[in-house]
């Protein structure tokens, strides 16, 4: 039990430390020229809205602003982390195919996170080790997984990840990510602060306690964390 309550608190730290990271990236894209939530439009607004300035997936052509890519790439890369440790953190007993599910999102947010870290430090556009294929990994196999795992949680596991699923590639990117030109101001500061609020949740369901679980022929099975219990959990 000592040992998931440790792993829940570290994915949410994680969670919360992603979220800080993009929502200042997206802070040097937008502000000083776009009102943060949402304001009037204004030339240089729409300027910023070019896809020329995009850190989250970056491709020719691009324009660098600040460490805005940095930033974006290590947020990335700790999603993945806690893509990772999610059967821990959300107590789930995954089947094969979950698992290869899991591993694959996190594998596609790797790959992207390191592309876009690299492409910040140098200041040039470098792909993924496996090229566009990695920027489609990323966009479609994530959702999917983290919706399920909202499905079948409870309490604050499923608060967590519900606002992970609102921050995730395919939600974002047909919905809050599209502009009235191409990106929507502030789209990226919107993917943190969920991701952030996923991160309070799962710091929240690490100091409950936990219920023990069985092995499933299902998908998956998420513990009920909000539901005091006899039981302990190893």
């Amino acid at each position: 039990m000592v040992l998931t309550r440790s792993i829940r608190a570290v994915a949410a730290v994680a969670l919360l430390l992603a979220g800080v990271l993009l929502h200042t990236a997206s802070w040097q894209r937008w502000a000083g020229a776009c009102a943060f939530p949402s304001g009037p439009e204004t030339d240089a607004c729409n300027v910023r809205q070019d896809h020329l300035y995009d850190f989250l997936v970056v491709v020719d052509p691009w324009q660098p602003i600040g460490t805005a890519a940095e930033q974006a790439g290590a947020a990335l890369l700790l999603i993945a982390c806690v893509l990772l440790l999610a059967p821990w953190a959300l107590l789930v007993v995954p089947s094969p195919y979950f698992t290869v599910a899991l591993v694959v999102a996190a594998l596609a947010y790797a790959g992207v996170g390191t592309a876009t870290l690299r492409s910040g430090l140098s200041g040039e556009v470098i792909a993924p080790v496996m090229g566009n294929a990695a920027f489609i990994l990323w966009f479609w196999v994530p959702t999917p997984v983290i919706a399920w795992a909202a499905v079948r949680a409870r309490g604050w596991t499923r608060a967590a990840a519900v606002f992970l699923f609102l921050a995730s590639p395919l939600v974002m990117g047909f919905s809050y990510a599209i502009g009235p030109f191409d990106a929507n101001p502030w789209y990226e500061a919107y993917s943190g602060d969920l991701t952030a609020l996923a991160g309070l949740c799962l710091l929240v369901a690490a100091g409950r306690p936990l219920r023990a679980v069985q092995p499933t022929t299902d998908l998956l099975v998420f513990a009920r964390s909000d539901e005091p219990t006899d039981t302990a959990v190893s």
